[in-house]
């Protein structure tokens, strides 16, 4: 049975009240806005194929010069947050003649997470030159032209999982063959986007905190606490709690990196071949902050993987903790201050519960999302999910 109450249909006044309460950046204001009042609307509607290429054709149209053609447009399963399509592309441009497999990424009714395709685009292209990820072509940031906000970017070849060697072990991880491979190839990456020079991009769809303040992970917070007070179909005292706390002892941030806020096992890709990262993927939650906010959600105990035959835990099923921390001290030349690691559990555990206890039931019952199964598996973590909240807290109030 769809849902329905208050938040399903919203008032202008609620929204104008949910954008005073929690003041964030401009684009993450402006996307929030978008899904609220949007929210009454049909549920969502996979386009049909027919459709999506003649829209997709007439939006090349205008940014392709000369003929070019269109075919072998299919979905792609995976993701929990976007529709993702792959289509062949024949076309010419200032390099000669091209054939490409490319990617179209759209955003469903209603996404697990509500992100901008600007934020994605730009910071795809101020790390392109230091991290393997997926060429970008185009975008359509608000829908006009595609239906919904999309991207166009390149298709990646790649694995997110091992080839099964031997008997089969859901708890496997990536066994010791390709975390030897991968583990250092990983950290390498993860300090390169530590150490980035964003700054020489056009990162305008950002906004970036002020060295020696706060006043980022606390628009961080605001975004957060907004969603969950516009998705929540119940409230729950321990989240709010920690939203206190989390804003009573926000640190101030010392260098601005680029936080991907989703950096780990299965967010890339990799040749089985030869074991070597052909693509990191995913930097929808992108944002200008606290490199601690990815090291926090990497490390986290959800992602672990202990290995059969040692006992050992690996984070991300790659690296033990440890080695983990001194290589990204020595790759990136940037300190880990335990303090604000420890404090960006807490709030790695918080977002998590933001997601599971309130989007995932919302968009679920609403009937919003291209992906039921998925999110109602996510909504079902909610129990673990809140148990790690508690646990993060404990001893801190």
């Amino acid at each position: 049975m769809p849902l329905v109450d208050s938040k399903q249909n919203p008032s202008d006044a609620f929204i104008a009240t949910m954008r005073e309460r929690f003041p964030t950046e401009r684009l993450i204001d402006e996307t929030l806005t978008r899904k609220m009042r949007r929210r009454s609307g049909p549920p969502h509607r996979s386009q049909t194929t027919a459709a999506l290429k003649e829209r997709l054709e007439r939006f090349l149209s205008k940014r392709i010069e000369g003929p070019f053609s269109v075919s072998h447009l299919r979905a792609l399963a995976g993701g929990s947050s976007k529709e993702q399509f792959a289509f062949q592309l024949k076309w010419q441009d200032d390099s000669g003649p091209r054939d490409e497999m490319l990617v179209l990424r759209m955003r469903p009714a209603e996404s697990i997470v509500e992100t901008h395709p600007l934020r994605e685009y730009q910071a795809l292209n101020a790390v392109r030159h230091v991290i393997p990820v997926p060429p970008v072509h185009w975008i359509d940031s608000t829908g006009e032209e595609l239906g919904e906000p999309a991207l166009v970017y390149g298709f990646c070849e790649g694995i997110t999982k091992p080839p099964q060697e031997g008997p089969y072990n859901p708890r496997g991880g990536f066994g010791e063959k390709y975390r030897k491979i991968l583990g250092p190839q990983f950290v390498r990456y993860f300090a390169e986007l530590a150490k980035c020079d964003w700054s020489k991009s056009d990162m305008s769809a950002f906004e970036a905190p002020r060295v020696g303040t706060n006043e980022g992970v606390i628009a961080q917070i605001n975004g957060w606490e907004r969603v969950w007070q516009e998705d929540c179909i119940e409230d729950f005292p321990l989240m709010t709690l920690t939203a206190q706390w989390l804003r009573e002892n926000a640190p101030p941030v010392d260098h601005v990196s680029l936080v991907h806020q989703d950096f780990r096992g299965g967010n890339f890709l990799f040749s089985p071949a030869d074991g070597r990262i052909t693509a990191i993927l995913d930097w929808e939650l992108v944002f200008l902050g606290d490199r601690h906010a990815d090291l926090a959600f990497f490390m986290s105990p959800l992602f672990g993987e202990v290995d059969g035959e040692t006992g050992k835990m690996f984070l991300g099923g790659l690296v033990e903790e440890k080695e983990f921390l001194a290589d990204y001290e020595r790759l990136s030349g940037l300190p880990i201050d335990p303090a604000r690691l420890d404090y960006y559990g807490v709030f790695s555990c918080w977002r998590g519960g933001v997601n599971s206890l309130a989007t995932a039931s919302r968009i679920m019952m609403g009937e919003k999302t291209h992906q039921d199964i998925r999110v109602g598996w996510i909504l079902a973590t909610a129990p673990l999910v809140l148990s790690r909240v508690h646990e993060s807290l404990k001893g801190r109030l």
